[in-house]
């Protein structure tokens, strides 16, 4: 799977000698993985790699106060302590990890971009599913750890009259996207397209707009037209246009 920005109107080289600093943000091509987490984050930004992709869960949210990553459960596959990764699964930790590394750039790195998949149903302090809990929740974390300094939150985008800045004006900004849903693997088809809704609801009505929200190929449901033409961003599958997309997708479904 991968991750795109809405236009395509620029081109970037390996070590971002071709970069158009001055084009806004949405205009531009960035690399972009995938589990980003299942290798280095450092090899990945210092190799031109702007866009990353956490998975995170909830399950122990209580106990330790903070979301993990990582991509299936019982099946722990970060590269935890592999080449400057964090040493545990702590979301904070691994948000930490982009603010140092931008730091070490003197901040005059291209916005990185981190698409944050949500895999499990969250839930609030008495173990019931709440969505509005997990909203804050993640908000909480995102902005304990990365200050205004560092993250581009859609309050802001909201503030600048929903126009993009140049890539220029991004620079060693963290723009954080969420591509999926509480309650399961597929962010529409399994009930999370209302979980994105809720959330891009409060975005627009300015309430706990951290993050962004993107609309994916998949959605279905009475308000999908508003989705698309009011979410940011937007995920599709590498298949979806190809002559196979309707076999893989059937092929991807198990193994999500």
């Amino acid at each position: 799977y991968i991750e795109k920005l809405t236009t395509y109107e620029s081109e970037i080289s390996e070590n971002f000698t071709d970069l158009r600093w001055d084009i806004p943000y949405h205009q531009a091509f960035f690399k972009t993985s995938h589990n980003s987490f299942n290798k280095s984050i450092r090899k990945q930004l210092n190799h031109g790699v702007r866009g990353l992709e956490y998975d995170i869960h909830d399950n122990r949210i209580q106990e330790v106060k903070d979301f993990e990553v990582y991509h299936l459960p019982r099946h722990v596959d970060a590269a935890i302590n592999v080449d400057g990764n964090p040493g545990d699964l702590l979301l904070s930790n691994w948000l930490t990890l982009l603010k140092d590394w931008s730091d070490e750039q003197n901040n005059e790195n291209a916005p990185i971009t981190l698409f944050i998949e949500l895999k499990d149903c969250i839930v609030d302090a008495n173990n019931e599913p709440s969505e509005l809990y997990g909203i804050k929740r993640l908000n909480n974390v995102i902005l304990d750890t990365l200050s205004p300094n560092y993250i581009y939150s859609h309050s802001d985008f909201r503030k600048n009259d929903n126009q993009w800045p140049t890539v220029r004006e991004l620079k060693g900004r963290v723009i954080i996207v969420l591509t999926s849903y509480w309650g399961g693997y597929w962010a529409s088809s399994e009930g999370g397209f209302d979980s994105r809704l809720q959330y891009l609801n409060n975005c627009l009505k300015g309430e706990d707009d951290v993050c962004f929200v993107s609309w994916i190929e998949e959605d279905k449901g009475k308000q999908k037209l508003f989705m698309k033409k009011n979410a940011t961003f937007w995920k599709c599958s590498l298949e979806f246009s190809t002559k196979n997309y309707e076999e893989n997708v059937k092929l991807q479904r198990p193994t999500r």
